[in-house]
């Protein structure tokens, strides 16, 4: 175990992690979930992404971005995973893998039909001017990055790295989402647990190394998130079942570093799950207000301490 106090630690695979804990770039909010947890996966995701049980709410952000007066050039570019953080009407951000082979692409885009004849050709030909938009702006001011990519080799570092191509660019883009799968552990969680662990910690480091290097880590904010967390008893697979709440961590130059929230309680719980004490909406309420300056509040809670 990587200590972090008397009664807290991380997974030995988090040594990177532990070391921005112990410079206080990393803040760790623990117990995190929300009433009446739902323990399907696409359910909660879509409540996790939403910050509502609303079938037909927005995604957070997105509502975020339309309360506010910026004039982004887009609100987000996502390079794996779900998107329902960004989706509503008139949603206005891109899905990319691989921003060189987007440029490449994209530039073949025919975006001449002068009058729509109907709603979806509206709607296409609107896409294809956002893409191009997007394109003239990246190309005119990506530029070239020194990034080392691990031996691993891993998807979420080959997301980092085009993430980091966007930052040090200077392109208007504000939000950046990657992603990683492979924890929901159902059978041999030893092993696959500390994997992913560690496939997550190398690439926080290479990330967090190239933005310190480029004096870019102070204007960098990086948040976790998961559609819940797992059970606290094992099951009969050597895994963990899902769980009702969990832990989010908070990392970059302007993080207060700490532990938020009480620590888990192993004894009051629910049907062998942490019982949630902080609201996931409370985290969202508090980058809004302290990160992104939108002070559009998903609950009429005080913001918190961690940034």
């Amino acid at each position: 175990m990587l200590k972090l106090d008397s009664e807290l630690g991380l997974n030995p695979a988090l040594q990177s992690m532990h070391n921005l804990y112990q410079s206080k770039d990393l803040a760790i909010i623990q117990n995190v979930g929300y009433p009446e947890p739902n323990k399907s996966h696409f359910t909660s995701i879509d409540i996790w992404e939403k910050g509502s049980k609303d079938k037909h709410a927005n995604g957070w952000l997105h509502d975020q971005f339309r309360q506010s007066p910026n004039n982004h050039l887009i609100d987000a570019i996502v390079f794996s995973g779900s998107s329902g953080l960004f989706e509503g009407e008139k949603s206005n951000f891109l899905k990319i893998n691989n921003i060189q082979s987007f440029i490449k692409q994209a530039k073949y885009l025919n975006t001449s039909i002068d009058r729509p004849s109907n709603q979806a050709q509206n709607h296409l030909l609107t896409s294809k001017k956002l893409i191009k938009k997007v394109i003239n702006n990246l190309d005119d001011n990506l530029v070239s990055i020194d990034y080392e990519i691990s031996q691993n080799n891993g998807k979420l570092e080959k997301q980092l790295k085009q993430a980091a191509f966007i930052i040090k660019s200077n392109v208007d883009i504000p939000v950046l989402k990657a992603s990683i799968g492979g924890f929901d552990t159902h059978t041999n969680q030893y092993v696959r647990h500390q994997n992913r662990l560690n496939e997550l910690d190398v690439a926080i480091k290479g990330f967090s190394s190239f933005l310190k290097l480029n004096n870019l880590w102070k204007d960098t904010l990086i948040l976790t998130y998961s559609e819940f967390g797992r059970r606290l008893v094992e099951n009969g697979n050597n895994g963990t079942d899902h769980g009702e709440a969990s832990c989010m961590f908070c990392l970059g130059g302007g993080v207060n570093g700490g532990m938020y929230g009480s620590s888990p309680d192993l004894i009051n719980i629910h049907n062998n799950n942490l019982i949630y004490k902080t609201d996931f909406r409370e985290v969202y309420d508090t980058i809004s207000s302290k990160w992104l300056s939108i002070n559009k509040k998903l609950l009429n809670n005080q913001s918190m301490n961690f940034i």
